[in-house]
């Protein structure tokens, strides 16, 4: 069942929560993958010193935390890695979102691996991390379809 944008207007904390045993899937040109939501985080808008909108900080990048809540906000970090979070929050035009910090591998596991350079059956540590799960996924700002 995919979520409605009802589910995320409401309290980020509550949606941050409530995403824990939900089922992610990303469908790429290369496969689908599946994983169980296991580790969230909440960020709290412009009064939260972590959050990419800490004392209201707009920028191109932040850009979509500020509009309709249940999109993707998917960011590059250290020049390195993708994270995925989904925009959540009871306020309209507050910029707050929900970090998918981990999830349990459910379905596509060798195109996971493969997607990381670890063996095929090694699934330890594979999704365990917000930059690992969107390798494994296949995630960046450039697939994401709906979510």
């Amino acid at each position: 069942m995919i979520l409605e944008r009802t589910f995320y207007q409401q309290e980020v904390k509550a949606v941050a929560i409530e995403l824990l045993g939900k089922i992610l899937i990303h469908e790429s040109a290369d496969g689908i993958t599946v994983g169980r939501i296991v580790e969230t985080e909440a960020y709290m808008g412009p009064e939260d010193r972590a959050a990419h909108s800490s004392g209201g900080r707009r920028t191109i990048r932040n850009e979509v935390m500020y509009g309709p809540k249940g999109h993707a906000y998917v960011y590059f970090i250290y020049g390195l890695y993708w994270c995925f979070n989904i925009t959540a929050g009871a306020v309209p035009g507050k910029p707050e979102a929900v970090l998918i910090r981990a999830l349990e591998p459910v379905a596509g596991e060798a195109l996971m691996a493969k997607r990381r350079g670890a063996a095929e059956g090694k699934m330890a540590n594979l999704t365990n991390g917000p930059s690992k799960l969107c390798m494994a996924m296949g995630i960046s700002n450039f697939k994401i379809k709906r979510i």
